[in-house]
């Protein structure tokens, strides 16, 4: 039988990402939508087969049988919705960030480790094949060790055009330090399969970030913004060489000591690439994450090791986002990471 999903916020992710990503994972089935929106609903209730409707999970359990519930919803809602449906014995797949705060993360973890249910986070980046063979490579334990860290990334939010607004709005969990940050922060922890011991943050126009971390070896420096698509993860070796990472591409070899030329060389063939896909009509690069990530909750639920982020690893990123805040609130003097 096809794991039971239902759904909470129809929004733009739901429409662009994860509904292609159930129409294409046979072992998952749409049964239940839930929207606060009519529009949505009606957009909803368009497809084939319709899914049950309704206003919220109350409403969608008492149509249909529900396995698990798929979270995108404004992230102001996810901790509350998360337990709610945790408690009613389903396995949630919630979307970034899990929570506002490191106690309603805590929380939600409590609850599904009570109830044994699986709750793990849409980290999606994890799933991208550029970052996953960097992983692989610092963990050989023939590499060089990385000293340095340099992390760029933008979002463009121009034309997204999110029904509930929430994009941008910092108090919504939609400016970059959530929106954004939350991605490199749990893709450098994934990487060195630990969170730093202190970080540091300021936050400038339109709440773009510039925020630094301290690992055991490492230190890190990141970039988040919204604006126009940038994407790369660049990394000084022992050995003087660079591991550098991009949307699309991954690569090892002497680094040119002008930084800027290796930035604008990546940037390059990350847009030619992504145009070649376009060209070829490959599947999307996002959208194959996002059916990547499903599959993997399905395996997980069953039983399988979680590839994607876990309910514990998701609160460690709220535990760094937490520190620069605060680090921000002070004027970027470092603050440790509980």
């Amino acid at each position: 039988m096809p794991l039971r999903l239902g759904v909470l916020g129809c929004g733009r992710v739901f429409e662009r990402f994860h509904l292609p990503a159930i129409d294409h994972t046979p072992s998952t089935t749409l049964v239940g939508a839930a929207d606060v929106e009519a529009a949505r609903l009606a957009w909803a209730a368009s497809r084939s087969p319709r899914p049950a409707l309704g206003r919220s999970l109350e409403e969608l359990q008492a149509q249909t049988d529900l396995d698990a519930l798929l979270i995108l919803t404004t992230p102001t809602a996810h901790a509350g919705l998360a337990v709610q449906a945790l408690e009613a014995g389903l396995h949630v797949l919630v979307e970034k960030p899990m929570a506002l705060t490191v106690t309603e993360g805590r929380r939600m973890t409590d609850v599904a480790r009570s109830r044994g249910r699986l709750l793990q986070v849409g980290l999606t980046r994890r799933f991208r094949e550029p970052y996953g063979r960097l992983c692989a490579r610092l963990r050989d334990p023939a590499a060089p060790r990385p000293l340095q860290a340099h992390f760029e990334l933008t979002f463009p939010i121009v034309g997204w055009n999110a029904y509930s607004g929430f994009l941008g709005d910092g108090t919504r969990g939609g400016a970059p330090l959530d929106d954004v940050l939350s991605h490199q922060v749990d893709l450098l922890c994934w990487c060195f399969e630990a969170k730093p011991d202190a970080a540091r943050a300021e936050i400038g126009v339109g709440g773009a970030v510039r925020a630094e971390f301290r690992f055991e070896e490492v230190t890190a420096t990141c970039h988040a913004s919204h604006g126009g698509y940038a994407e790369r993860l660049e990394m000084c070796m022992a050995d003087r060489r660079m591991l550098e990472a991009t949307g699309t591409r991954v690569r090892f070899g002497a680094g040119s000591s002008f930084p800027g030329w290796r930035r604008q060389r990546a940037m390059l063939l990350d847009r030619l690439t992504l145009a070649g896909n376009k060209l070829r009509r490959r599947p999307k690069i996002s959208n194959t994450s996002f059916e990547l990530q499903l599959q993997d909750f399905v395996r997980a639920i069953g039983g399988g090791t979680p590839a994607g982020a876990t309910a514990a690893e998701g609160v460690r990123v709220l535990e760094v986002l937490d520190a620069c805040r605060r680090s921000a609130e002070q004027r970027g003097v470092w603050i440790p990471v509980d």
